[in-house]
């Protein structure tokens, strides 16, 4: 399921899973799932979605603060993973870290928002709650502001990810 998703995300088709239109494809996946780390389950998906022009957003995981515990998609090479800070800006006990298992990228790639972050709940409500999967949408609408004010950028993963690299503030 998880695969036939990302590949829609591609080429969303209609309710009857006919007439693919690639042109109605996001710009950016938030994605905030995962496993444990050093599967490759779901990289051809990441590959094409990078192919697209699709920017891959990835929550990092909850099994820090130990090193090594960065989670699958977030520890692809392609992906850019997402860890979590609080309010001090201190990075949250519980996000991952890397090295990445492919290969010797530190994860996250950055930090966001997420302890205590108040979001809409089933019942016409709200709650706060913590975690990696709430700092990755903070990544995907700073993309998506970004690709906004520069659409020249829209699809150029390689020059969204160096220009978010060279501005976050290193912790």
């Amino acid at each position: 399921s998880l695969v036939s998703a990302g590949q829609w995300l591609l080429a969303p088709t209609d309710l009857a899973g006919n007439n693919p239109q690639p042109s109605k494809r996001p710009n950016i996946v938030s994605n905030s799932w995962g496993g444990g780390g050093g599967s490759n389950f779901f990289q051809s998906v990441v590959d094409s979605w990078v192919a697209a022009g699709i920017f891959p957003a990835f929550a990092n995981g909850n099994a820090g603060p130990g090193c090594g515990t960065a989670g699958s998609p977030g520890d692809y090479l392609n992906t850019y993973a997402v860890g979590a800070y609080d309010s001090s800006n201190t990075i949250a006990s519980f996000s991952s870290r890397g090295p990445s298992a492919f290969a010797s990228e530190t994860k996250p790639n950055i930090s966001a928002p997420g302890v205590n972050v108040r979001s809409s709940i089933p019942t016409n409500s709200y709650a706060s709650f913590d975690g990696t999967s709430m700092a990755t949408p903070h990544l995907a609408a700073t993309v998506a502001l970004m690709w906004a004010a520069a659409p020249s950028l829209i699809g150029d993963i390689a020059q969204t990810r160096q220009i978010l690299d060279q501005t976050a503030i290193d912790t």
